[in-house]
């Protein structure tokens, strides 16, 4: 181990009371030098090993504010919402004619017939008695909490909205309208509803044969229902108590609506079914118990039932899905439900900020290699372009301020005069760089305070030698560190933290010159190599028990010299495979998936390359819904991440080289040119 020296050349520090001590002492250090800075705390230190820059009025020069909409190239439309799409069917409520009609206040007695008109007022209430004898209309602006009121064939009930009504029941051929809000407790139900906001269902209720139930908006029966007619479902129905739907009975369900059952039984001889082309939702608690399925298939047409209790599968047919979690987006009285799908159309990117390279010495512009995002901050390795500068090994480490994803700041920098990084990793308090110098592989800690560095002791700074010639990547697990190193005496390694000089506890994978980058999420780690013969990839679990390898003859690449990384999420791992594009591969089967090559992407067979500068696929990054290439001179490349469906592309000022995702910000690293943060839209 080699401790970064602890004597300084050199210190600047912006602190006030500093400042005015050393103006009125009788002298200074020699070697301190100061500036003056109320505003935030800022300065320099520095050994011949490292130059460490902090706060914000020094750093901020490097990063430019851009907040400008990217330019992207949309190659299709994205996907509609193929799994729901709301076909809910609105009424707008209409302010009725009151003209000759009669209006009701008090509590008296009341004969509705021969088609005649009555009205309760708005902000008044009538709680007499109404005899419905004929056809006719009652319209409630107010509130009616009268005696019970049969309505006869012929009658019909407007609730208008904001207007409150109990104590209804209809007869055949009745008509209740809802647009309000309805208590309804009479037991049964002989004539259609149609229900356009709020209606409760109080005890058990018969639907009956004569009945037709069609619901707008928000539906709740509270005790047990049967169904021996149509309830037609458009927007959201709550059942608390269970139903059973009788032979001649079915509930029918809009695209987009949610049944949610949350106790008693449920049994069916009719049909729950959904006609449309997108997908309904029903959710069954974990206290409802499944009774009789008469009916086979109970379940038909594309409804997605979420449930821990288990159906039969006759009893579904093929266009149903279980436990897809679809989602339901809120829409007046129904509420959200589910895991919001992807949409590729509505994919938008502003450029937040460019950050211009760390330059050292002569006029050396370091390439961003590495980026990590931990609790508001960006951490962001960096290494001398061997191409450029020959092997001059110039490195740094910066720290990015980005709570504010339309000003993200840069607060720290640690210049390197002797290493150079390629991976960076945080783990509890502590920062860990791999990268090498002109000696071999090396590795970088320094202790974090409040996610920064320690800005008043270089000696956190400590150095130690690791196996290979330049080391790739690492992570930090169970107080061991997960090392990929290329060159002679490189590979795959475990190493041990607790030892002086980080001593090797296991060797994984022996080549290090075919060896790339390893990967890893909260169960599994993966580790890529090069080999000739194909793809070959370690996955184990994190903890590096029950280890599966897979090698893939058909993901050959021609191009070997450049860097390969991974991305991975709970499924799925992903190869960036230079010349050779992109893989998909299962971690629970080591199976392939997919594969997507922008070198050879066309719209259709006959049609030109989409991506003409044959840009090699550096790196890749993925998020909840899209895989994200960074492509070369191809710029970014954005797939959908379920079917590597192309949905665009952008370009900045240089090729992309690197490209990393987290908390709807996306790093692209374009070389000497610098570090692009894009916010994703």
């Amino acid at each position: 181990m080699k401790k970064i020296k602890r004597k300084m050349k050199k210190i600047k520090r912006n602190l006030s009371l500093l400042s005015i001590i050393c103006l009125l002492a009788i002298s200074c250090s020699d070697d301190t030098d100061t500036n003056f800075k109320a505003d935030d705390l800022s300065g320099t230190i520095s050994n011949e090993d490292m130059t460490l820059t902090y706060g914000k009025s020094l750093l901020n020069g490097n990063i430019a504010l851009k907040n400008s909409r990217l330019s992207f190239d949309r190659l299709v439309e994205g996907r509609a919402m193929a799994l729901t799409r709301s076909l809910s069917v609105t009424s707008s409520y209409q302010t009725p004619d009151l003209t000759g009609a009669t209006k009701l206040t008090g509590n008296g007695v009341v004969e509705i017939k021969d088609n005649k008109v009555f009205y309760i007022p708005e902000r008044e209430t009538f709680s007499g008695s109404i005899n419905f004898n004929a056809s006719g209309k009652l319209i409630i602006l107010g509130t009616y909490n009268g005696a019970q009121v049969n309505v006869p064939d012929g009658g019909i009930v407007e609730v208008a909205p904001g207007a409150n009504a109990s104590n209804i029941h209809l007869n055949t051929k009745s008509t209740l309208n809802n647009y309000g809000s309805v208590v309804y407790s009479s037991g049964s139900v002989n004539g259609k509803i149609n229900n356009y906001s709020e209606l409760t269902f109080k005890g058990t209720t018969n639907i009956n044969g004569s009945s037709e139930i069609n619901n707008f908006c928000g539906l709740t029966f509270e005790g047990y229902t049967q169904i021996n007619q149509t309830v037609n479902n458009n927007a959201y129905i709550n059942f608390e108590e269970g139903f059973h739907i009788n032979g001649s009975g079915a509930l029918n369900l809009a695209a987009g609506s949610l049944t949610n059952i949350t106790g008693g039984t449920i049994s069916v001889d009719g049909k729950i079914k959904n006609e449309s082309q997108y997908f309904a939702r029903i959710d069954i608690d974990n206290n409802v118990t499944i009774g009789n399925m008469n009916a086979t298939p109970a379940f038909v047409g594309k409804i997605d039932i979420n449930t821990d209790k288990e159906i039969a599968e006759s009893k579904i047919d093929k266009q149903v899905s279980v436990n897809a979690n679809t989602y339901i987006a809120a829409k007046n009285c129904r509420p959200e439900r589910g895991i919001r799908p992807c949409d590729g159309s509505a994919l938008q990117f502003t450029l937040a900020a460019t950050v211009s390279s760390p330059m050292v010495g002569d006029n050396i512009n370091l390439s961003a290699t590495d980026v990590r995002i931990l609790n508001g901050r960006a951490y962001v390795s960096y290494h001398t372009n061997d191409e450029f500068y020959d092997n001059t090994p110039n490195g740094a480490l910066r720290i990015f301020d980005i709570q504010n994803h339309t000003a993200p700041s840069l607060i720290s920098e640690a210049i390197f005069n002797k290493v150079e990084f390629n991976g960076i990793d945080i783990a509890s308090d502590k920062l860990y760089a791999v990268g090498g110098d002109k000696d071999g592989a090396r590795l970088v800690e320094t202790k974090l305070s409040d996610g920064t560095f320690i800005t008043g002791d270089l000696s956190y700074f400590q150095t130690h030698k690791i196996p290979g010639v330049a080391a790739k990547n690492s992570f930090i697990y169970n107080n061991m560190l997960w090392l990929v190193s290329g060159g002679a005496n490189g590979g795959f390694f475990k190493l041990d933290p607790s030892s002086i000089n980080y001593d090797v506890s296991e060797t994984l994978y022996a080549d290090g010159a075919r060896s790339k980058y390893t990967v890893h999420n909260n169960r599994v780690q993966a580790f890529l190599a090069i080999e000739e013969g194909g793809a070959y990839l370690r996955i184990s679990n994190i903890d590096g028990s029950n280890v599966k390898e897979y090698r893939y003859s058909t993901l050959i690449q021609k191009i070997n010299t450049g860097k390969n990384t991974m991305a991975i999420d709970d499924n799925y791992v992903y190869l960036a495979l230079s010349d050779r594009g992109l893989a998909k591969i299962e971690l629970a089967t080591g199976k392939l998936i997919d594969e997507f090559k922008p070198n050879t992407y066309r719209i259709a067979a006959e049609s030109p390359k989409v991506f003409k500068e044959n840009g090699l696929t550096n790196g890749v990054a993925v998020n909840d819904c899209f895989v994200f290439l960074a492509n070369g001179a191809d710029g970014v490349i954005v797939l959908e991440k379920d079917n590597f469906n192309v949905v665009g592309s952008f370009k900045l000022a240089e090729s992309a080289n690197y490209v990393y995702v987290k908390d709807g910000l996306l790093f692209v690293a374009t070389g000497r040119n610098g570090l692009n943060i894009i916010k994703i839209n």
